[in-house]
C-alpha cells in the first residue's frame, strides 16, 4: 500500500469512531427523553449535559469528514445537524415552560401537546428499532 492509502485508511477509521461517538450520545439522550411524559416533561432538560457531549462530538465529526468528498461530508453532517437542532429546540421550549413563560394557556397547553407528541413518536420509534433489532 501507498502512504496515502494509509493515511486514508487511517482517516475513515476516525472518521467511523467519531461517528460511532456520536451515535453513542443520541442513544443515551433517545433514552433519557423516551421516559418522558406530559406529567414529567421539565425531566427532559436533564440531558442538556448529553447535548452539550453532543455537539463536542459533532465538531469533531466535522473535522473528521475533511478526507471525504463535500456531497458525502453533508450526507454525514446534516442528519446530525438536524437531530442536534430538534433536541436543542426541545430543551429550549421545555425551558421556558418550566420558567412560566407568558404565553397564555392556550399556547402553553399547544407547546405541552407538540412535546408529549414528540416524546410519544420517539418512544414509539425505538420500541420499533428494538423489535428489528431482535427479529434479525
Amino acid at each position: 500500500m501507498m502512504g496515502n492509502d494509509i493515511q486514508m485508511l487511517h482517516a475513515l477509521n476516525r472518521l467511523r469512531q467519531s461517528i460511532k461517538a456520536v451515535h453513542a450520545i443520541r442513544n443515551e439522550i433517545n433514552k433519557g427523553l423516551a421516559g418522558i411524559r406530559r406529567e414529567n416533561l421539565s425531566q427532559a432538560l436533564t440531558q442538556k449535559k448529553h447535548l452539550k457531549k453532543l455537539k463536542e462530538s459533532y465538531e469533531r465529526l466535522t473535522q473528521e469528514t475533511a478526507c471525504l468528498p463535500p456531497l458525502d461530508q453533508a450526507s454525514i453532517l446534516e442528519p446530525e445537524f438536524d437531530y442536534i437542532t430538534t433536541i436543542e429546540n426541545i430543551l429550549t421550549t421545555t425551558q421556558e415552560l418550566k420558567r412560566g413563560a407568558d404565553i397564555g394557556a392556550e399556547s402553553r397547553e399547544a407547546l405541552q401537546d407538540g412535546l408529549v407528541k414528540f416524546y410519544d413518536g420517539l418512544r414509539a420509534e425505538l420500541l420499533a428499532a428494538g423489535t428489528e433489532k431482535k427479529a434479525k
